[in-house]
This record gives structure tokens, sequence and C-alpha cells, in this order.
């Protein structure tokens, strides 16, 4: 007994350490405006030249449109894992990020709106070269590096350099000289060595800005100018270079560690603030010229877009998440105790071990916690249940060919263990090659993937061994096979010589036999989505998907500055309520006061033609609960007595500018000097990420891990192990493409788990048929043999392929339902994944690795090599010469 209770004691203990834990170690992580409430930030366009803005260009799009893509380039470079960029009619951008400090806000707003114009000056303002003029300054693309622990950033420079070094160099040599004469003559004063040899960067410079604007107390400061220097580079250590005789091709920068606790300790968050504003100069630095010019508006706070996390105190707050997580832990663990009784005790601990292991990671690496993040916990949650479905599986199979549970544990475990190795390997190379080409987006499904991997393969390598072991070795537990739900009844007796008759509950089923109409459809399934993505990625400019659930609901947006009447949010509202709009039926018309769901009031100021003249703009946007569509809906200003009743009535039935000048005449009404400017329009949403890359690289994934699985199960097996689940993925992915239903490009994050299932499926498989075709004792590698084998392991296989399918669907419907309803859509495709993965595997797989086994085995692979090997010498055969008689050699008598 004392092994049981070692064994119950371990998983307890495990499972309290890990639950009493979990909070904190989730604290310290972070999360993106996915799962973390964040800021809104407010960009307006114009013409550079201050002439008037054209809506549509020539191809169609409005200048928002052709800004927002290069917003999204600059934040990807920026290595942003999720935001939200939105245009409003045809000159407002709207960019949603995750709660950041005011710095880092700071430095987006800067990148949003920089137009690619660099300068490089000395401090004595005697000099200045553009980044046009390249040839004497960048000749490439700025990179981060790290040296002595800190992050720096690197800008490569020519040899036109030199001629900016020879100058700033030599006041160096005077500031050395003038502190060395001042050191000699003992005035007693402090040497003016004020680093008048450092070259500075700036952004946005402008002709006229000098170096005494950006600092404060100097009669030239300009609050403008001040924060447009934003690197310094110090010259001394480009002669320490030059003097050691090395090259000086770039200029380095280094980026400071702040202490934040003063403790001379750097926090993780301290390196992680460090290095994002090096990656933030990398990218203000390599961002070019912007088609239009970008003003900041302001910014607002914003909730979390599925939802917050963690309380505003920092403490884990009970979210649709955690809710979901809990409920799948419960579900799950009653599920396994169904089915394998006290063995699901290890398969859960170590399950949730493998799980713990991933969110640890996302601290270690720094990472964000996204919706890839948790589809990532779900393919290592996956990962590790179907090691535990395959080792105690094979525990039964083994018990019922008569075995005690001692030496079916013995077995089990040998039999297991390349197939668990084959499984984690798989999603390692997914998570790998995901990352690869995923970028930022999928760096936590990476990070996770791959520690988690790790962990699942050490925790059931050694610890399910272990574990089981000290379960099945248990004295009074000897031959009480329901103990881990094995049916004693199905038990052969050895000594009896009784022999094996169960050897599964679909042992005697051939799931092979309709193979021509599921290949037919699965073909039909693939062309349909292949064509699906193709037809309307070319039509939509990449984006696959429906996206008409992107298309938010329409806003208004009223700007006026302190120079005019002060416009109220009263006022706002007494105009909304006199302006109404219909569709069709007038009588159904609505005011628009009736469909506010918030109204925003935000102030900014900003600097005058005069530095010290200050103008206070003021914003309001009113968010409306529904969408005005340009082509139905028509509005009109019902003007209405003391009494209610209506004098007159003003139409209007163009959308955008139409309705915007009903308000502007209402306003007028109100107070005759307002002047503000006015404009309603529907918000639309960008999509992101973009759908090709996270594609690919899944199907490249797909192709690695199926060239591992190539070399573990041989030819014919490895090809299908391609075939099949890149196969069943393009299918799922085209599925929601043809359908047309509305999901987000998001949606593609998905893609790797179906592809890992589908993987593990075809895992669990071929395992089964190697077992057969090694335990085959005539060794008839006959074609009628090896189908018969084929036909069998698919039947064998069926009953764990099953139920880590069951599995699998469950923790996707889980969250499906008990989620947060933006990431709804991700696992009800994954649920569709794996129902197509069933459908196709289980009766394509073994006849695909069967019809290939028959092509290859036509080939002659002697004829083939014969061109190519040696032609063997003729042995000489000496002839005797002479007449003599000779000596002849025979074993054991010349002896």
């Amino acid at each position: 007994m004392r092994r049981l209770w070692s064994y119950i004691i371990l998983a307890g203990t495990s499972l309290v350490l890990m639950g009493s834990t979990f909070a904190n170690v989730f604290k310290n992580s972070t999360s993106n405006i996915e799962y973390s409430d964040g800021r809104e930030l407010v960009f307006r366009i114009s013409e550079k030249d201050e002439s008037e803005l054209i809506e549509k260009t020539d191809s169609g799009e409005t200048p928002a449109q052709i800004v927002s893509k290069t917003m999204i380039e600059r934040l990807d470079s920026m290595k942003v894992t999720n935001y939200e960029v939105a245009t409003e009619s045809y000159d407002t951008v709207k960019v949603t990020l995750k709660q950041e400090t005011d710095e880092n806000y700071g430095n987006i707003q800067t990148l949003m709106t920089f137009d690619g114009s660099l300068a490089l000056s000395s401090k004595k303002n005697d000099f200045r070269v553009n980044s046009d003029e390249s040839e004497k300054f960048i000749t490439g693309k700025a990179y981060m590096e790290t040296k002595n622990n800190y992050p720096t950033v690197n800008i490569p420079v020519g040899d036109h350099f030199k001629e900016i070094y020879d100058i700033v160099k030599q006041y160096k040599e005077d500031d050395d000289t003038s502190a060395a004469e001042s050191q000699t003559t003992g005035e007693g004063e402090e040497a003016e060595t004020t680093y008048t040899y450092n070259l500075y960067l700036w952004h946005d410079y402008e002709d006229g800005n000098t170096y005494e604007q950006t600092q404060s107390g100097n009669e030239d400061y300009d609050p403008r100018v001040a924060n447009k220097i934003f690197m310094r580079f110090d010259v001394g250590e480009l002669t320490t270079l030059e003097d050691e005789g090395k090259e000086i091709d770039k200029l380095t920068a280094y980026v400071n560690i702040q202490d934040a606790n003063n403790d001379s300790k750097y926090e993780a968050s301290d390196v992680r603030k460090a290095f994002a504003t090096a990656n933030y100069f990398v990218a203000l630095i390599n961002s070019g010229a912007l088609d239009y010019k970008v003003t900041f508006l302001y910014s607002h706070s914003v909730s979390a877009m599925s939802e917050a996390l963690l309380t505003t105190e920092g403490n884990l707050q009970w979210s649709f998440t955690l809710r979901a997580t809990l409920v799948c832990i419960v579900i799950i663990a009653l599920l396994l105790a169904v089915f394998y009784r006290l063995g699901a005790l290890a398969v859960a601990t170590l399950t949730l071990g493998s799980v713990y292991a991933g969110v640890a990671s996302i601290i270690l690496f720094t990472a964000e916690f996204n919706a890839a993040g948790v589809i990532a916990l779900c393919a290592v949650a996956i990962a590790s249940l179907a090691c535990g479905v395959i080792q105690l599986t094979k525990l039964k199979e083994e018990a019922y060919r008569g075995r005690s549970l001692k030496k079916a544990n013995s077995e089990s475990t040998k039999k297991a263990l390349l197939p668990i190795v084959d499984i984690n390997v798989v999603l390692i190379i997914m998570g790998i090659f995901a990352y690869i080409f995923g970028g930022a987006l999928m760096r936590t499904f990476a990070i996770i993937s791959v520690i988690g991997g790790l962990a699942s393969l050490i925790l059931n390598v050694l610890g399910l061994r272990g574990m089981m072991w000290l379960a099945t070795n248990t004295t009074k537990l000897q031959g009480k096979y329901e103990v881990f739900g094995i049916d004693s009844k199905n038990v052969p007796n050895v000594l009896n010589e009784e022999k094996q008759t169960f050897y599964g509950s679909y042992a005697n089923k051939d799931f092979t036999a309709k193979k021509k109409p599921v290949a037919i459809i699965s073909g039909l399934l693939l062309v349909a989505g292949i064509a699906g993505m193709i037809v309307f990625g070319t039509l939509n400019k990449g984006v696959v998907y429906n996206n008409g659930g992107t298309t938010l609901n329409s806003e208004i947006f009223i700007e006026t500055n302190n120079k005019n009447t002060v416009v109220t949010e009263a006022m706002v509202r007494e105009v909304l309520s006199h302006t109404y709009t219909y569709e069709k039926d007038e009588s159904k018309a609505k005011a628009l006061s009736d469909n506010i769901s918030d109204i925003l009031y935000e102030t900014r100021e900003d600097y005058g033609e005069d530095k010290d003249d200050t103008i206070t703009y003021t914003y309001y946007t009113i968010k409306l609960n529904n969408k005005l569509d340009n082509s139905k809906v028509q509005g009109y200003y019902v003007e209405l007595d003391e009494e209610g009743k209506e004098i007159s009535r003003t139409y209007s039935t163009d959308y955008e500018n139409g309705v915007s000048e009903l308000l502007t005449e209402t306003l007028k009404l109100e107070d005759p000097d307002i002047t503000a400017d006015i404009k309603v329009g529907n918000l639309v949403s960008t999509q992101q990420p973009e759908f090709a890359p996270v594609f690919w690289g899944t199907i490249v994934g797909i192709a690695l891990s199926a060239f591992y699985l190539l070399l573990r199960y041989r030819l014919t097996r490895g090809l299908v192990s391609f075939i099949v689940p890149a196969g069943i993925t393009t299918a799922v992915a085209g599925f929601f493409a043809y359908t047309r239903l509305a999901v987000t490009n998001y949606a593609v994050v998905t893609l790797p788990l179906v592809a890992v299932f589908a993987l593990f499926v075809a895992i669990i498989f071929m395992n089964k048929e190697r077992e057969l075709v090694l335990e085959d004792k005539n060794r008839d590698n006959s074609i009628e043999n090896r189908k018969a084998i084929m036909v069998r392991a698919t039947s064998l296989s069926y009953s764990p392929i099953l139920l880590a399918s069951f599995l699998a669907i469950y923790i996707g419907i889980n969250f499906f339902g008990f989620g947060p309803a933006r990431s709804a859509w991700l696992y009800l495709i994954f649920v569709v994944g794996v129902l197509v993965t069933i459908f196709v595997s289980t009766t394509l797989f073994g006849p695909l690795s069967h019809l290939f086994f028959r092509l290859f085995s036509k080939v002659n692979l002697d004829k083939l090599t014969s061109k190519f090997k040696r032609k063997k010498r003729k042995k000489v055969v000496s002839t005797p010469r002479s007449a003599e008689p000779e000596e002849r050699t025979f074993i054991g008598i010349n002896d």
C-alpha cells in the first residue's frame, strides 16, 4: 500500500502546488489588448502641402486606408502582438493597443506620425546631415544587438561618414586640451568638457531647429523641438575603435536599463522595457516616408477586446477564460476517470504540469499572453492527454493478452515510449515554424508549444512511467484490473492456457470499407477550400475570410476649439434628438439620440503659430449601436415648436456628407457662431493578422514533421503523414472562406492546432501498424498481408483515436461555450478540424499508405541501381607453368 499512497500523495502534492502558485505566476505575465485594458489613439490625415484632402484615390482607397496599411507595418516592426487599426470616414485612423506606460504610448504616437525625416548633427549646430543623403549617413537597415547584457541600436554607415567623424573628433581633442590646461593652471574651476563631440540623431528635423531649443531653461527652448532628439552617439567610443585599428562601419548607441525600484536589481519588466525601447528606435530609423501628413489628435482608455484577466490591482479576476479553464479541468478529469479509473490521476496531473510549464514560459521569455497563447495551451494539453491515452490504452491491450498489471505496465511503457516522443517532437516543430512564418503574433504560440512540448515529453516519459509503476506494482492491486478501467472478464488466464479473445471494441470493424465515397467527399472539400481561399483572397486583396463582422457600428465625430463657442454634451444630445434616420419606411424613423451607446469627450492642447500661444481642441465621439448604410439610410432634420409640433423638415439622402451637413445646420440653430467639423461614418477594422504567413507556416511545419515521421515510420507512411494533415488543414481553412461565414482573420491562429491534432492521429495509427508488422511471425511482406495488417491497424487504433478526439472536441466546445465571445470562432474551427480529422484519417490514412506501398513495391531497386554497381572482377586462377608436381593444401592434413 505504500506505493499506492506514494502515487496518491505525489499527484495530490503536485496539484496543490500548481493550484496554489498559479495565480502568482500568471500575475507576472503581460497580456495584449485582447486580455488587458488599453488605449485608443486617434490620428487625422491631411495633405502635406495643406491642400484639400481627396476623399478617394484613383485606386478606390481612402487616404485613411492607405495610411492604416503603413501603420500596421510599423506596429509589426515593433513586434506588437495584437492591435486593432480602424478607419473612420476618409481622414481618421484609430489605433487600439494594450495598456502601456505614457512613454511607450509616446513612442507609438511618434512612430505612427513619423514621416521618415532623420538628421544627424553636432551640439554646435555647425553641420547637419539628412537621412536622404544616404551616401553620407545611413547605408543599411538599423538593427539591435546585445552587448554586455545591454541592448544596443546599430546604424550602418559608409565611407563618407569619415568626413563627419573628423569634424567631431576635433571637438573631442579641443575639449581634452581645454581640460588639461585647466588642471595645469590650477584655476580650480571644473574643465568645460560638455560633450560637444557627441553626435545627435533627430526625427522630424526642420530647418532652423537647434540643440539649444531642446534644453529646458534656455531662452530659445521650444517644447515642439524638445523631443526630436532621441539618440546620442559617443564619438569617444569611435575614437577607441580607430585607435585599435578597427573599421568604423556603424554607429552604436546603448539603451540603459532603468532601475525602477532603485535597488540595484533589474526586474524582468525593466529589461523588457529596455529592449522594447531599442526595438522602437530600430523601427523608427527603418521606417520610410508617409504619403500624407498624419497628426495625433488625442487618446482615451478602452476596455480589453475580449476581457480583462487581471483586476486593476493586478490580481486574477473571475473571467470567462478562467471559468472555462476550471470547468475544462474538472470535466476532463472526470472523463479520464470514467475510462481509466486510477490511471486518470497520473494523466491529469502530468497534463496540468505541462500546461503549467507553458504558462511559466510566457514570463521566462517575456511574451504577451493572447488568444494564440490559449490555443497553444490547448495544443500542449491535447499532446499530454494523447500521451496518457496511448500509455493506458497499451496497458489495457497488454492486460487483455493475459499479462499481470505489473508485466502489462512494463510492456506498455516500452511500446508507448516512441509514440510519446513523436507526439511532442511534432508539437515542438510546429511551434518553431509557426513563429518563423507567423512573426510576433505567433511568438506566444511558439514559446508555449516548444517549452510545453519539452515539459510534456519529460513528464510523460519519466513522470508517467514512474507514477504508473507505483500504481501497478502495488501488491494489493494485483489482479484488480477494474481499478484501471480493464474488464477482468476479457483477461485470459494463461495458466489455464486460455487464449486472447478480446482485442478492442472496434477490432472487427473495417473503417476502410467506405474509402471511395469518403475520398470523393474529401477531395471536393479540399478543392472547394483551395478555390475559396484563392478566389476571395484575390478579390479582397489578401483577406480570405468574410470580414463583414469587422465593419463596426457608426460613429459621429465632432471637433471644435476654444476660439469658437464651446460645444457642450447637452448641445450634442439636443442636436441628435432632432435628426432622424430610417431605411425604407419613414414611419419607422428613429432619432439618432435613441441609438447612442456612448459619448466620449476629449480635449487636446496644441501650439499655435507662436510657441507661447496654445489652442484647446475639443472632440466628441458619439458611438452609435447600429450601422448607417450608405445606400439605404436617409437622414432628415425636424424643427419642432415649443409644444413639440413639427414646423419644418429638411431631408438628406447622402449618408456621409448629408448627415454631417444636417448635424451642422442643427448645431448652428443652437448657436449661429459655432464652427465645428462634423463627420459621420462606419468604423471599419483592418484585418490583423495576415492569413498567408500563418497558413504557409503551418504547411511547412507539417512538411518538416512529416519528414521526421518518414525517418521513423518509413517512406510510404511518411508521405501520407504529410498529405492527410496538410489536406485536412487546407480544407478546414478554406471551409470558412467559401461558406462566407463571418469570421475575422484572427481565426487563422487555430490552423496550427488543427494540423498538430491531425499529426497526432497519424502517429497513433502508424505506431499500431508498425507494431503489427513487427509482431508478424511469418514476416510476410506481400501486398495482401500488408493490406490485412493495414485494415487491422486501423480498427485497433480507432479506440485511442476516438478517445483523444473526444477529449479534444470537449476542450474546443468548452472554450466555445464558456470562453469570451470574441474568441469563440477559434474553438469552433478547431472542433470542425477534429471532426474532419476523424472522418478522413480513420478512413483514408491506411488505404493511402497501402496504395503507396503497392506502387513502390513494383519498383525494382536492383535494376535501377545496377548501372551504379561495380562489376565483379573475375577471379584469376594461376596455371602452373612447371612440369614439377605442386603441393596442395588440405585443411587438417598439412597441419
